[in-house]
């Protein structure tokens, strides 16, 4: 399932080559199964996800490890990728979570590329909103419909605007948590796209969103 763009502060899948010459360089392709790590990095702009892979936002190095991947054709996928949130990528393409900041990438069973956090530089949830003290613990890998919360730290964000409370976010997000169908309580609804949750009568004023905890 494609997820539509939302404007939201700036588009939460965006993703930007931070090194000239990537594309000239970036064609050479690995060989055989041998891993080469392409010579640019990448910048996830907000914390994201693709199905089971959290990806908080920041610099990633991108790694081809086959399939006859090459840099440039894996900052494509990629970025492709990065629209899919529920994991489903079609063509034969699967992702496996390896832990936060770092995924596989494989094509019919076969590695092609993969991804790794090696530092900030994203946007901070404070660009947006007032990000809520502490973490908010995911003790099992759960989902809300089509979102994917792995085990683990989460930041609440209460977008400008928004009268909800940290407090009421909590108790709100742990309700949703048991409704792995996605259908939420008292007419809440949520943008799967940037994991927001909304009332619809009042979206301005009753609204927060769930983040990875970076």
């Amino acid at each position: 399932m494609k997820r539509t763009t939302v404007t939201f502060g700036a588009a939460l899948a965006a993703l930007a080559i931070t090194a000239p010459g990537a594309a000239a360089t970036g064609e050479q392709q690995a060989s055989g199964a041998a891993a080469a790590a392409c010579p640019a990095s990448f910048r996830v702009l907000h914390n994201d996800r693709i199905g089971s892979a959290v990806l908080p936002a920041g610099n990633y190095m991108v790694t081809v490890r086959g399939a006859g991947v090459s840099c440039v054709s894996a900052s494509k996928l990629f970025t492709r990728f990065l629209q899919d949130y529920d994991g489903k990528l079609g063509g034969g393409w699967k992702v496996v979570a390896q832990g936060k900041g770092k995924a596989l990438f494989s094509l019919n069973g076969q590695p092609g590329f993969s991804v790794a956090r090696s530092g900030g530089g994203g946007n901070t949830p404070a660009t947006y909103g007032s990000v809520c003290p502490g973490q908010f613990q995911v003790l099992n890998n759960d989902t809300i419909g089509p979102l994917s919360f792995p085990k683990g730290g989460y930041r609440l964000v209460i977008p400008r605007g928004s009268i909800i409370t940290c407090e009421n976010a909590s108790k709100l997000f742990r309700q949703f948590l048991n409704r792995p169908a996605g259908n939420l309580p008292k007419n809440w609804r949520m943008k799967p796209a940037i994991a927001l949750f909304y009332k619809p009568a009042n979206p301005k004023l009753k609204k927060f969103r769930v983040d990875p905890a970076t």
